[in-house]
């Protein structure tokens, strides 16, 4: 099992406890944690989130991703792992 921390935009902290076999993604919309996001299949980048801690592994990923940055409907957790919201 392992802790996804989320950083919000309103600098709160918010701890899940997730198996890692399911997206980061869906984990989060399982908690009620809504990411925008359009296709779910790694093409179109918009569920980027900051990976702030921890390790994580990816998918087929198609979009170009900067240090730090992964694709939440892509990306499964291999340690505990803290990420930050992007605001829209």
């Amino acid at each position: 099992m392992f802790k996804i921390d989320i950083d919000n935009i309103s600098g709160k902290t918010e701890s899940l406890y997730v198996y890692g076999e399911k997206s980061i993604l869906t984990e989060l919309e399982e908690h009620n944690v809504l990411v925008e996001h359009s296709c779910r299949q790694g093409h179109c980048g918009t569920c980027i989130l900051q990976l702030l801690a921890g390790d994580v592994i990816h998918e087929d990923c198609l979009v170009p991703l900067s240090r730090g940055e992964i694709l939440a409907c892509q990306a499964k957790p291999t340690t505990d792992i803290k990420i930050g919201l992007r605001s829209f």
